[in-house]
């Protein structure tokens, strides 16, 4: 999440509005908007704890995350990393999508484990493509 935080300035000067959708309670958003400094950044913060965005969007929540997520786990923990206390479905594994204004999904990355995070170097390079596909069309971007 740092990685797309520290991104947030470059989409934005491309016309990117960034939503991120979690599945905690309603009242984890407040904090989860501070703990990241999110305020006054332009990105929209939603939850869903139905889980009913995340079915739509065919995100993965497997009953075992398996080795790949201990393996990672360790990696983090080696790293300093000491993961907080888990609000919202466990289980379910999150993503990231580049939709262009039509609704046509341009970009993907479905996690296939807890530490499956997409390179926020994607994202950019994707919206990038997005508004040469823009110029090329004659569009103003």
């Amino acid at each position: 999440m740092d990685g797309l935080v520290a991104r947030l300035p470059e989409l934005d000067a491309l016309g990117v509005d960034v939503v991120l959708i979690g599945n905690g309670t309603p009242a984890a958003l407040a904090p989860f908007v501070r703990d990241m400094a999110l305020a006054r950044r332009g990105v929209t913060v939603v939850t869903d704890p139905s889980l009913a965005v995340f079915r739509a969007a065919e995100q993965r929540r497997p009953r075992f995350n398996g080795l790949r997520a201990i393996v990672e786990t360790i990696r983090e923990l080696a790293a300093g990393y000491a993961p907080g206390r888990v609000i919202g479905d466990a289980r379910q594994l999150g993503g990231a999508f580049l939709v262009d204004e039509s609704g046509r999904v341009v970009h993907h990355h479905r996690s296939r484990s807890p530490g499956d995070l997409v390179d926020s170097s994607d994202i950019v390079q994707a919206a990038l493509a997005l508004v040469v596909e823009r110029r090329g069309a004659g569009r103003r971007v």
